[in-house]
């Protein structure tokens, strides 16, 4: 099984303890973690892409509630790992966008981008 695939992303918001899954199209996501030496150090930035199926009323919602608001997101491969992405002091933020593509086979739904700058990186558990 190739570890690469995310199969489960939960957020959570920073004044909320408990994680919530949402529903992502499986082998759409991938996680990216770079790092830059600057005058204060080594600075991480953890990049997660993924998209969300189905425009509805709830995703609609719940897309725009998560959108640029400080949180932390839990993401797990097939191999079963766990990445923690964003914490209280420093939360991760998820933007997107919402596509609707005209041809008949092609993708409706939201490409979300979630990024995280910190000076220790997304953690495996």
């Amino acid at each position: 099984m190739n570890s690469a695939v995310i199969t489960k992303c939960e957020y959570r918001l920073i004044e909320n303890p408990e994680f919530t899954i949402f529903d992502l199209i499986l082998y759409s996501g991938k996680l990216k973690e770079d790092n830059q030496k600057t005058a204060a150090g080594i600075l991480f930035t953890t990049v997660i892409e993924l998209s969300i199926s189905k425009i509805t009323a709830g995703n609609d919602v719940l897309i725009k509630l998560l959108n640029n608001r400080k949180a932390q997101f839990r993401v797990t491969d097939a191999n079963g790992t766990i990445y923690m992405v964003g914490n209280d002091n420093f939360p991760a933020r998820l933007l997107h966008q919402k596509a609707l593509e005209g041809a008949p086979g092609s993708f409706g739904g939201y490409r979300c981008t979630i990024t995280q700058k910190s000076p220790t990186g997304c953690t495996v558990s």
